[in-house]
């Protein structure tokens, strides 16, 4: 199993594009949301945008059921002491565009000359577009998607090269796969790279390709690159008591 978690993550993956995405049919499933605190010990929960004080972020973080039993699975095949921790899950519509104009207000002060148009595409490169569209919903909104990393047994973050929300090339997932000059730090990210990438997928979750961090079950990422035919998962919220003021 350990030279099966040290694969090398696919390094020809073409660039992500969201219109061949969102065509993805979703025929709902209605599962439910859950509570990702209540995961065995081997998962910590650090919900970065409510931290970071974002509109319509939560203390908890929440997922699709068959999401948070799939996270469970990867526990499984995590090194003796390490831990999953996850920053982010569900989200609702007004933390995406939170994140969103918060994204592209920076890119346009490093990027005075761009135009709207290209800043917008530069924002998409890392962030979806906060939608209200039931047909278009964006990934985090349909509780199919999960942020995360590992420490390990002395509670340390792996190395990754590159911090959670990083909006440089080198968030990609494979950009130490595309090197040949890695260092001895850079390889050591690398393989940590592959350790997350490889027990993600092993039990069924695909890849964001821009983002190390990022994975998806059941919802239209998932469906586009696993190539089935529909999604399982559209927009949702929880069901709580705070529901009704959530986007």
């Amino acid at each position: 199993m350990t030279n099966l978690l040290n694969q090398p993550i696919p390094s020809d993956t073409p660039l992500w594009s969201w219109e061949p995405v969102m065509q993805k049919e979703i025929v709902e499933s209605n599962e439910d949301l859950v509570p990702l605190s209540f995961l065995p010990e081997k998962v910590l929960i650090k919900p970065d945008y409510f931290i970071q004080g974002l509109s319509g972020a939560l203390p908890e973080l929440y997922a699709r059921r068959s999401v948070q039993q799939r996270l469970y699975e990867a526990t499984k095949l995590l090194p003796t002491g390490y831990k999953f921790v996850v920053f982010d899950a569900w989200r609702s519509v007004s933390t995406q565009a939170a994140l969103f104009h918060s994204l592209n207000r920076k890119l346009a002060i490093d990027h005075p000359d761009w135009s709207l148009n290209k800043l917008r595409q530069a924002t998409l490169e890392t962030v979806a577009l906060p939608s209200r569209d039931q047909h278009k919903p964006s990934p985090h909104n349909t509780g199919g998607a999960i942020d995360l990393t590992i420490v390990d047994a002395t509670g340390l973050v792996l190395d990754m090269q590159s911090p959670f929300d990083d909006i440089t090339s080198h968030s990609s997932a494979a950009f130490l796969e595309q090197r040949t000059d890695l260092s001895a730090i850079e390889i050591q990210a690398r393989d940590n790279r592959r350790l997350l990438y490889n027990i993600m997928t092993t039990v069924g979750f695909t890849n964001f390709s821009n983002e190390w961090w990022h994975f998806d079950y059941g919802n239209q990422n998932w469906a586009f690159c696993s190539g089935e035919d529909y999604a399982l998962y559209g927009a949702t919220k929880p069901c709580f008591q705070w529901a009704n003021i959530l986007d």
